[in-house]
């Protein structure tokens, strides 16, 4: 599926045996949810400049890189938005499964800095190691 550039955009490349494949995240406002509810996009640079393709699979061997480096535009929109929630899911089932296995790995830093809740039926539920949700918000905590 191919999706529209917005507003908030970061581009980065990943760099492996495919050579550099440009990246990008795109933060949009998911207004239905909320006016401080922005939707994370992700995926490669479409030939088109105005697009992203966020079903491709790059295989360039550094799947851990570049999630890192997704996790990391995440802290910087909050930190530039700290009233806003990002709302994620991956375009696939494997995606959002892998999302969830990074934020568990990564589970005590974050929870230190913000507060996850995970979609589980109907429900938004604090995040629990072990239960497989259907997407994530994700929001600063007060400190």
């Amino acid at each position: 599926m191919k999706k529209s550039i917005a507003n908030f955009v970061f581009k980065f490349y990943s760099e492996g045996p495919r050579g550099k494949i440009k990246k990008v995240v795109i933060f949009r406002h998911a207004r239905k949810f909320g006016e401080n509810v922005f939707n994370l996009a992700f995926g490669d640079q479409h030939e088109l400049p105005d697009q992203i393709n966020d079903v491709a699979i790059s295989n360039n061997n550094d799947p851990i890189k570049v999630l890192n480096t997704v996790a990391l535009t995440v802290v910087d929109f909050i930190e530039k938005r700290p009233n806003a929630i990002i709302l994620i899911e991956g375009s696939t089932l494997s995606r959002t499964r892998l999302y969830q296995m990074r934020i568990s790995f990564h589970w005590l830093e974050i929870s230190e800095y913000y507060e996850v809740y995970g979609e589980y039926g109907k429900k938004w539920l604090p995040f629990q190691k072990g239960v497989n949700y259907k997407r994530f918000l994700v929001f600063k905590k007060n400190q």
